[in-house]
This record gives structure tokens, C-alpha cells and sequence, in this order.
């Protein structure tokens, strides 16, 4: 529920050209630990994010974090 009520304070999370009614985009992206990392260090511990393509989708990951 927290994550949930700071991601609506802060307007959602924005992905490319979406944006609000108001035209604003969120900014909870800038919250989020590995979306869009992939290479840079995890946060927690350091570990390089990987990322995979599943479909058409892709996913980030800590290999150490997530398992």
C-alpha cells in the first residue's frame, strides 16, 4: 500500500510518451530500484542489473536480490 499512495502523490510512473490529463507525466519512475538499469549496480548490493526478453517485454533484474 505505501508503494501504491507514494507512486499516486508523485503522479504515477511515466513510460515513454504517456502522460496525465493534465499533460504532466508521473515521476515515480525515478523511484524505481531496477526498470531501465540494466548494467548499472543494484541499490541493495552492488550486483550489475541484468536484463531478458520475454515476448516482447523485457525484464530487469538483480541476480543476488531476485532470485
Amino acid at each position: 500500500k505505501a508503494v501504491l499512495q507514494r507512486s499516486i502523490e508523485q503522479g504515477g510512473t511515466t513510460l515513454r510518451d504517456f502522460l496525465q490529463s493534465d499533460g504532466k507525466p508521473g515521476y515515480f519512475a525515478q523511484e524505481l530500484q531496477v526498470y531501465g538499469r540494466a548494467g548499472e549496480p543494484c541499490r541493495a548490493c552492488g550486483t550489475p542489473i541484468e536484463s531478458a526478453k520475454h515476448g516482447q517485454r523485457s525484464t530487469f533484474f538483480c541476480r543476488r536480490c531476485q532470485r
